[in-house]
C-alpha cells in the first residue's frame, strides 16, 4: 500500500508525522523511530532501543549463531544431559 500526505518542518526541525501513517505503521506517542537517509530520500523505521547489557545479543555475529542454532534445532541436531554437570564438562570439552 502506498500512502502520501504532506507535512510541514516546524522550527527546531520538528516534523509531525500525519495521523494515517502512524495509525497505518502502529505508531504510538513516545514511540522510538530510526531517522535515515537512503537514495535521496529520509527514511523513517519503528525502532527499538536496547540495554546496553544486552546490545552483545543483537551484534551481526551473534545473530546468526542464534539462526544456525534454531536451525539445527528444528532438524534435531542438539544433545540433552541428564546433569548440569555433564553439561559443563561437554561444554569445557568443545572448546
Amino acid at each position: 500500500m502506498t500512502l502520501e500526505t504532506i507535512s510541514k518542518i516546524s522550527r527546531n526541525g520538528h516534523l509531525t508525522i500525519p495521523i494515517k501513517i502512524r495509525r497505518l505503521l502502529h505508531l504510538k506517542d513516545g514511540d522510538v523511530v530510526r531517522i535515515g537517509v537512503k537514495e535521496n530520500q529520509i527514511v523513517v523505521l519503528p525502532g527499538e532501543i536496547i540495554d546496553k547489557g544486552q546490545a552483545y545479543i543483537f551484534t551481526e555475529k551473534n545473530q546468526k549463531k542464534i539462526k544456525q542454532a534454531e536451525k539445527d534445532f528444528r532438524k534435531g541436531d542438539y544433545s540433552s544431559y541428564d546433569s548440569v554437570a555433564d553439561l559443563r564438562k561437554d561444554v569445557v570439552e568443545s572448546d
